[in-house]
């Protein structure tokens, strides 16, 4: 009995023990130990709204990271670390040119830091600015209200605000444009032909705006197109009819933009370039065409996998039956050039990437004063390689002036 007695007393005392042995312990490798030794010998150099400084780091073995700080505006303090892998840091979210004093800690694995090595940087103009400065020097109106491009070098992840009074006089925001794109160009529209004054300013993640630009413009005028009266017309040489089952001609215009939803033709029946024409079911002048190339899920399939890169549009009151150019004008002085934000490889894309084409991309005409009724596109080459020989479109939503509408 005593015997028994003992053993329940001693598994007791196991089952306190035992989680206590198992115990993670998260504490630092080190508890005590020494400071760790200073950077040393801190070179810096400027970068826009931001500035790279270079070290030597100490040779203690105790040493983790170096941690920098500064603060980048009354109150705000900005820090960044950097491991012992690597000799520089970049500390980024100034927002001028003027000069700061960035403190550089070395910390060790006991959490100890160093006392700091000073170094006084002076950053180049902030992106910020530098697209402010680009955009108000391209702002100008158009069909529905203004455009504007925008140019940012150094890839900085800003927001673009455009403003305007409402239909009570309150000035409300129009327009918020997120982007990283090393260049792109926008649009703010839906407005009637009254003048009213437009507002535009830029901030970056860290708070920093730029000046706000301010002017009074006259929006043209524009409808959008009835997209019920759009049909498919098969002229010799077009692939209008000529498709992958299922994705036909009247993909274009049934306002789904989804994979199952696009436009595609053959492949193997003809190499690029490939044609399709359109009857509008009216008169028009038109302004712009807003193009989906391609919406998916798949980002793999964005930019890629035969989306259109390059076309040409052209329009026409009376084509020939044959399929000849003879009676076709073009609409542009250009071809439509399908724009990739952030100029990765094909296969490769980012969010600017995907919300682009969520968004469409926005082509104007130049021969907006010549009446059309019958659309026939081109298409030149195609994201993912010159081998392809099909081409897939999601949605295509046409603007301008109607003239007369027929049955």
């Amino acid at each position: 009995m005593k015997a028994i007695k003992s053993f329940y007393i001693l598994f007791l005392v196991m089952l306190l023990v035992l989680p206590a042995c198992n115990e993670d312990d998260h504490s630092p490798i080190n508890n005590g130990g020494d400071t760790p030794g200073q950077v040393s010998n801190p070179v810096a150099v400027s970068l826009p709204g931001a500035t790279k400084i270079s070290y030597q780091l100490p040779s203690d073995k105790n040493f983790l990271y170096v941690k920098a700080q500064t603060e980048i505006r009354k109150g705000v303090i900005r820090e960044v670390k950097a491991s012992y892998y690597t000799s520089n840091l970049i500390i980024d979210g100034f927002g001028d040119t003027t000069e700061y004093t960035v403190n550089l800690y070395s910390v060790g694995r006991n959490n100890l830091e160093s006392n700091p090595v000073s170094v006084t940087v002076k950053p180049k103009t902030p992106p910020v600015f530098s697209i402010y400065e680009s955009i108000i020097s391209s702002v100008q109106e158009t069909f529905g209200g203004i455009r504007f491009g925008m140019e940012n070098p150094a890839e900085a992840e800003v927001r673009i605000y455009v403003n305007t009074p409402d239909s009570l006089g309150s000035v409300i925001n129009a327009e918020t444009f997120y982007t990283s794109a090393i260049k792109d160009n926008f649009s703010v529209r839906g407005y009637d032909t009254i003048a009213r004054p437009f507002a535009i300013y830029v901030q970056d993640r860290w708070g920093n705006t730029s000046d706000v630009y301010e002017k009074v413009f006259h929006p043209w005028y524009e409808e959008k197109l009835n997209k019920t009266k759009f049909r498919g017309v098969q002229l010799p040489g077009d692939m209008t009819d000529n498709v992958q089952q299922g994705r036909v001609i009247i993909r274009l215009w049934d306002d789904g933009l989804t994979d199952n939803t696009m436009y595609q033709t053959n492949s193997g029946v003809k190499n690029l370039p490939h044609t399709f024409t359109i009857d509008l079911g009216a008169k028009v002048n038109l302004s712009r065409v807003l193009v989906h190339g391609r919406v998916s899920t798949q980002a793999l399939y964005i930019y890629n996998a035969g989306m259109p890169k390059e076309w040409e549009i052209y329009g026409s009151m009376n084509p020939n039956a044959d399929g000849s150019w003879d009676n076709w004008i073009p609409l542009r002085n250009t071809p439509c050039v399908s724009f990739k934000p952030s100029g990765l490889e094909v296969g490769q894309v980012n969010d600017d990437d995907v919300q682009r084409q969520k968004n469409g991309e926005e082509f104007e005409f130049d021969a907006s004063d010549i009446p059309v009724r019958y659309l026939r596109w081109k298409v030149n080459s195609v994201w993912g390689g010159t081998s392809l020989n099909f081409f897939n479109m999601t949605e295509i939503t046409l603007f301008g002036n109607v003239l007369e509408t027929y049955n």
